[in-house]
């Protein structure tokens, strides 16, 4: 699979790193990559909940098993906090849409 058959908008989580990066289209993938150094480990979410493993710059493979939602709630609750968010550990959701309008409303609080 490429990274322009995507479900887009994504999260992408770069290891070692407590933030998200929400991008909306491959166009703005393409003008961060040049940003996010070494791609080994970095997982891409699409709006669909689908989990995958970047390959190289365009290619991505599924994560075998797919990434759980109590994993993705754990890394918006560490994104949030990071971007100032207090009380995190209350946060909970009950579906992908509603991760991703969290992380939305996060990115559109931060400074």
């Amino acid at each position: 699979m490429n990274i322009h058959s995507l479900t887009w908008p994504i999260l992408l989580k770069q290891p070692l790193q407590d933030e998200l990066i929400y991008l909306t289209s491959s166009e703005e993938f393409f003008e961060q990559l040049s940003l996010l150094g070494p791609l080994d480990g970095v997982f891409i979410i699409d709006t669909n909940g689908t989990s995958y493993h970047i390959e190289s710059d365009t290619l991505l493979s599924p994560c075998t098993p797919q990434l759980p939602i109590a994993t993705l709630i754990d890394w918006v609750r560490l994104h949030a906090s990071q971007a100032g968010h207090c009380c995190t550990s209350k946060l909970s959701v009950n579906n992908i849409a509603q991760l991703f309008e969290i992380v939305v409303f996060i990115e559109q609080e931060s400074p």
